[in-house]
This record gives C-alpha cells, sequence and structure tokens, in this order.
C-alpha cells in the first residue's frame, strides 16, 4: 500500500522523483515530500536517519500529526496550506522539529509547491537545514544556542527567565523580546514544549505513573501537567499512553 501511493505520486507529479534523487544522498540538507492531504511521500535517507527511523515505508502515507508534537504539526500544515492555496513557495523560515531521539532543531526550511500533469497543487515539498549551518542569513538565532542546550539540560527542575537571560548577556525584559520576535512563541512556552516530549516519551517508554511524569518534567503538580498536556496534544496524558505505548 505505501509503495504504491509512492508510485502514483511519481507518475502525477512529473519531475519529483528526479528531484528526490538529487537529495538522496546529501548528508546536511533534510527533503520530504507530501500530497495534498499532507501525507508523507518522500524522505530523503539524511531526514530518515535524523528522525530515526530505519525503513521509510514506515512514514509513507502517515502525517506530521503520527510524528512531530501537536502545537509543531499544525504550525506545518498550516504553512503547506498556505503554500499550495498561494501556489507560492515559503522561503527563510525558521522552526523547531523534533527528532528520533526527542532532541529538538530549529531548521531553515524553504516549502514550494508541487503541481500535477493538470497544472493542479498536488502536494509541497519541503527542504530543511540544521540553522547550525545555515550561514549568515540566520545568524541571529546562533547567540540562543545556549539557551537552548540549557533549557533541554535542566527542563526537569524550575527555569527562571533570569537565568536564560543572563547566559546571553541581556535583561529580562530584552531576552523576552528578542526570543519571541525570533521564535514567535515565548521562553516559558517553549520550556512548556520541551517539558512536554520529554513527557510523551516517558509516556511511551515507562510505567511511571502521570504524576511522577509530571515530578519528572519539572511540572511537580499533576493538574497543571495535565493542563498543559492537552493544551499541546489535544488529548490527556491518560488518553495519550493508551493511544501510543
Amino acid at each position: 500500500m505505501n509503495a504504491s501511493l509512492q508510485r502514483q505520486y511519481f507518475k502525477k507529479v512529473p519531475g519529483i522523483e528526479q528531484t528526490c534523487r538529487l537529495f538522496a544522498h546529501l548528508p546536511d540538507v533534510y527533503l520530504v515530500v507530501k500530497d495534498a492531504e499532507g501525507r508523507f511521500i518522500k524522505h530523503n535517507r539524511a531526514l530518515l536517519n535524523w528522525l530515526k527511523v530505519d525503513d521509510e515505508q514506515e512514514l509513507i502515507g502517515r502525517t506530521d500529526f503520527d510524528i512531530h508534537p501537536r502545537d509543531q504539526a499544525e504550525a506545518y500544515q498550516r504553512e503547506d496550506r498556505r503554500v499550495m492555496e498561494t501556489r507560492e513557495p515559503l522561503v527563510d523560515l525558521v522552526h523547531p522539529v523534533t527528532g528520533g531521539e526527542g532532541a529538538t532543531t530549529w531548521f531553515q526550511v524553504i516549502k514550494e509547491p508541487l503541481f500535477d500533469k493538470r497544472g493542479q497543487v498536488a502536494g509541497v515539498v519541503g527542504m530543511m537545514r540544521d540553522y547550525r549551518r545555515a550561514g549568515l542569513a540566520i545568524a541571529p538565532y546562533l547567540e540562543m544556542q545556549r539557551v537552548f542546550d540549557y533549557i533541554n539540560d535542566h527542563f526537569q527542575r524550575e527555569i527562571v527567565v533570569k537565568e536564560l537571560a543572563s547566559l546571553v548577556g541581556l535583561s529580562t525584559s530584552q531576552f523576552q523580546r528578542r526570543f519571541r520576535k525570533l521564535f514567535h512563541t515565548s521562553p516559558a512556552s517553549y520550556i512548556n514544549h520541551v517539558r512536554i516530549q520529554a513527557a510523551c516519551r516517558l509516556l511511551t517508554s515507562t510505567t511511571d505513573t502521570i504524576s511522577q511524569i509530571a515530578n519528572r518534567t519539572g511540572f511537580y503538580d499533576h493538574s497543571h501537567f495535565s493542563k498543559v498536556f492537552k493544551a499541546q496534544t489535544g488529548i490527556s496524558p491518560t488518553v495519550y499512553r493508551r493511544q501510543y505505548q
């Protein structure tokens, strides 16, 4: 079924199979092709390796919601719809992508519409590059790497914005403004995002109770954890565990 979906799509959209071959072995450029329904058609080997997926067939026919956190998946699909509706590319996007080991990396992203033989929009091709390799175009983001690393290392405990601001030599208010301008979210929201991703991994890989997982991911309060979890994923921790464990 998956292989058939891919073959049919390659026949429908001229040139896309050849384009995929061009990106097959590039180690630092990630490529993904989606059809008009948002289903994955193709990933290049570099992206599969980063996602920790051995067999491409595991992803064909699935969507962003199957492999990414809900907030990320919704953002990606909004961008895809915009590309398809306007029939115009989106360039110089910068947004987070969560990999196979749960780590979130910021990528420079370009998205282009794809057209079938009749000239109708048939999907989207996206090309991503780790922002640390993308050069001066996104240099303002580089100074925040210490902040991301610090959050990833310390999200299990309380983190105050003043700590993060000091890492990049800014006042708390300056840091909050710059962070929101660059990443279109607040530092507190990003910290919660990292915590919820860790919680998702624990829910599916351990038998810890919900309260224990809340404690291990820096919430310390079952009720608050459940509220934030549902806001980001659309379902409760209990339902998430039942669906994905």
